[in-house]
């Protein structure tokens, strides 16, 4: 038996629109990087008792406030010159399961394999300029 907690045990009870959600992470992403971020999640978790592998990304649930798209690129992104954005319908239809986790806006995009990597990386596409970049940065200066 595991001492790892449970990934279900943070779980939030929101409901994940597949049409208006952008599923925010920050990037370049490679396969390698994906990999070492889902083996991270497989180290420090179990999900219903079995291994689970996943990476975090953040979703942009409201059109204002913290959890929508400007809040979360001049927030917690914005130390990422470039990110990925793509709606949870386009991972749903790739076959990706995602859970929100933790506090919101964030979520764990499970793989049910490490073989899922490079299907995720097409998914995910080319990592685009993030217009809020160094915001936070620049307003703690001042």
């Amino acid at each position: 038996m595991s001492d790892l907690p449970d990934l279900r045990d943070f779980v939030r009870v929101e409901p994940l629109p597949r049409t208006a959600t952008i599923i925010v992470r920050g990037g370049p992403d490679t396969a390698e990087k994906l990999r070492t971020h889902t083996q991270r999640v497989r180290r420090a978790f179990l999900l219903d008792g079995d291994p689970v592998l996943g990476i975090s990304v953040f979703a942009a649930l409201d059109d204002v406030g913290p959890a929508s798209l400007d809040a979360i690129l001049s927030g917690k992104l914005s130390t990422y010159r470039v990110v990925h954005l793509v709606t949870a319908g386009q991972l749903a239809e790739a076959g990706f399961e995602m859970l929100p986790t933790f506090g919101r806006p964030h979520m764990t995009l499970l793989l049910s394999s490490e073989d899922q990597v490079e299907s995720l990386l097409e998914v995910l596409g080319t990592a685009q300029a993030n217009p809020r970049y160094g915001e936070m940065v620049r307003r703690r200066r001042g």
